[in-house]
């Protein structure tokens, strides 16, 4: 028990004679933590936003390719020709991925 309360003591004596420097540190690391946070919050915004729209984008870019394939090709070629495209493009994307991913595991 002695042991506990010298440590609960010595402790306490730590913090009462390095309060400034603790709470400087303190204050340096709520300023980096707000800041990251800030820009953690604007990043994951702009991600919510631009979601949506590169997925219509690519949609309507879809739906024009087969359109324009339709004309030349019977409509079933045509779809599976867009279909393969988008299929290699999400492919390429997931390749990516993973390989961004292995490289931050690093």
């Amino acid at each position: 028990m002695k042991v506990i309360s010298q440590f609960v003591v010595r402790v306490f004596d730590l913090i009462e004679t390095e309060g400034r420097a603790l709470l400087w540190v303190v204050r340096e690391e709520a300023r980096r933590v707000r800041t990251a946070a800030a820009d953690l919050a604007m990043g994951a915004v702009f991600l919510l936003i631009s979601i949506p729209l590169f997925i219509t984008g690519f949609l309507l870019v879809a739906a024009g390719l087969m359109w324009w394939l339709e004309a030349r090709l019977d409509r079933p070629l045509a779809a599976v020709i867009t279909g393969m495209m988008i299929l290699l493009i999400g492919g390429g994307c997931v390749s990516l991925f993973r390989s961004f991913a292995g490289r931050a595991q690093r």
